[in-house]
């Protein structure tokens, strides 16, 4: 690296530089200096800053943009996740397949081993239907197996697993979660939402913070491999804040993040989430460049592809299922206040209508305890807003965290569940903008793909994957503002907009160079795009 102040350590040239700045700049060449952008502009000015240890990069006449930001994404569990059986659509194709898969899984296993999958979705398999503790019982009768619906809101158990589980016919269903039964009342392997869910997922094998640590690496060089240099990790436990600092004080961090606390932990009385969120020592902001502290993250209701997002008008079909709400709305108020009160913002998952309405409600009630406008609370997922919840969203500054991703991969259960009027409104972009709402974009991975071009592309198109069923043209939004989503309004998400986001002198130089000008370029490339290299810093953590 030079020492000379006036020399940059690398230069890009003869490319097409997406600044995305307040003009949105297209700039030809960029020069980075101590692991910040030093300058943008013509390859001829760029040039003037090169020196003898100066790292030249001619670009071709590619494309550069800031790194990406994925404004909610699991990483353990995309970590995690990578391990498993995937159940996605393709490669499975039907239960038949996953049945296969799990077979091959057990007859590598050893005996009361457990089996675990994720990725399943029900309007994308040939049976058309969720699996049943009954096709597992084919395929695994030695090992408990799980395998956890795309939305990760629903699971399917094998009999062993339900047995370990304790779940029979008699087993009433926990508050905020459902035991799903047949005619008979006999547990159908289907449990709807965590108080459910864990009463088998508890007994799975817990990883220590090694394993954890594998599983953010693991997850780490996935993200690189796409152009991902940011991200939110919602609803993280202590132990996996320590496997990131472990990383973080090793040098093994290669994506900038900011953590969640997880704030309903299963086992969880109320009173002991309140404890927690009271006693815990960061606040909003707390860290360095690599590694933040953002919030407390709470969810309290599910998803509308497993018909678990608390509606305010029922489901298609039944006219009793409005969804699940599955935290009470008097504990969440308890521990809104609770991180309000700390300094802490709240970022809350409420995909349904109603769900929407109740957190906004929350956060009008503890803006009365402690103000809350300027310090960025948010909605997560927000898929049904009104007039009013936009008005409520102005008047206490509270932003969005949208996953376009969901539009595409998941988009053909949320048309079957809430029908057509109905879905032309979910995850209405084109509205918040208008709005003057900040939203910012990302995937939930690994509820869907963490690749950020089909997510940012679906933003633009609104098509799903499997029928290309149009989810409402009127909410497309611009390359420019699906670009913005991406990189500069996640940063702001996290108070960040001044150091990230943008290729600005003084900002981080993450950046990624791009096989194809996403501006230019047939609007359906943009969901093929690849990334030819990653940097964090001005250095590169991925090449192709």
């Amino acid at each position: 690296m030079s020492a000379n102040p006036c020399e940059a350590d690398l230069v890009l040239l003869n490319g097409k530089v997406l600044t995305v700045d307040e003009e949105f700049t297209v700039a030809e060449a960029v020069a980075v200096k101590d692991g910040r952008v030093m300058a943008v502009g013509s390859s001829e000015e760029i040039e003037k800053l090169k020196g003898r240890p100066t790292e030249v990069i001619d670009l071709e006449g590619k494309t550069v943009m800031p790194g990406l930001y994925d404004s909610h994404i699991h990483v353990v569990g995309t970590g995690t996740a990578l391990q498993m059986i995937n159940c996605r659509t393709p490669p499975m194709m039907s239960i038949e397949d996953m049945k296969k898969a799990v077979a091959e899984k057990a007859g590598d296993a050893k005996p009361g081993e457990w089996i675990l999958g994720r990725g399943w979705d029900q309007a994308k398999l040939a049976e058309h239907r969720n699996p049943s503790r009954w096709d597992l019982d084919e395929t695994s009768p030695d090992n408990p197996v799980v395998l956890t619906r795309t939305c990760g809101h629903l699971l399917v158990a094998n009999s062993a697993a339900l047995e370990i589980g304790g779940i029979t016919k008699d087993t009433p269903d926990p508050l905020g979660g459902k035991i799903v039964r047949n005619l008979e009342g006999e547990p159908t392997g289907m449990l709807e939402e965590g108080p459910a869910m864990n009463l088998v997922r508890r007994h799975i094998p817990e990883t220590g913070i090694p394993e954890t640590m594998d599983a953010i690496r693991a997850a780490f060089k996935a993200l690189n491999m796409v152009g991902i240099t940011s991200v939110i990790d919602p609803g993280n436990t202590e132990d996996e804040m320590v496997a990131y600092q472990l990383l973080r004080e090793a040098g093994e961090l290669t994506v900038r993040t900011n953590m969640m606390l997880r704030g309903v932990q299963q086992g969880d009385t109320i009173d002991e989430s309140v404890r927690r969120v009271e006693s815990f020592p960061m606040i909003t902001g707390m860290g360095d460049d690599l590694l933040r502290f953002q919030g407390l993250k709470l969810f309290i209701d599910g998803g509308i592809g497993g018909r678990t997002a608390l509606l305010r008008e029922h489901y298609e079909g039944d006219q009793d299922d409005y969804g699940l709400l599955t935290l009470p709305v008097e504990h969440l108020q308890m521990l809104v206040d609770a991180a309000n009160r700390r300094g802490m913002l709240a970022g809350i998952h409420c995909a349904g209508g109603k769900a929407m309405d109740i957190v906004l409600e929350a956060y009008r009630k503890t803006d009365e305890v402690k103000p809350i406008k300027g310090r960025r609370f948010y909605l997560i997922h927000a898929y049904q807003p009104t007039d009013e919840n936009f008005e409520t969203c102005r008047i206490l500054g509270v932003q969005v965290a949208s996953q376009p991703s969901f539009l595409y991969y998941l988009g053909d259960s949320y048309h079957e569940n809430v029908g057509d009027t109905r879905s032309k409104w979910l995850k209405p972009h084109r509205a918040w903008i208008d709005q003057g709402i900040m939203m910012a974009a990302g995937t939930d991975s690994p509820v869907t793909p963490y690749t950020p071009f089909p997510s940012l592309w679906a933003s633009i198109a609104r098509r799903t994957e499997v029928k290309g069923t149009q989810m409402g043209t009127e909410q497309c939004v611009t390359r420019e503002e699906a670009i913005r989503m991406y990189t500069i309004n996640g940063a702001y998400l996290t108070f960040e907009e001044g150091a990230k986001g943008s290729l600005e002198p003084g900002k981080h130089a993450d950046m990624v160079i791009l096989d194809r000008n996403i501006m230019t370029c047939p609007v359906d490339d943009i969901r093929d795009t690849e990334v030819l290299r990653t940097f964090l810093g001005g250095k590169t953590v991925y090449k192709a």
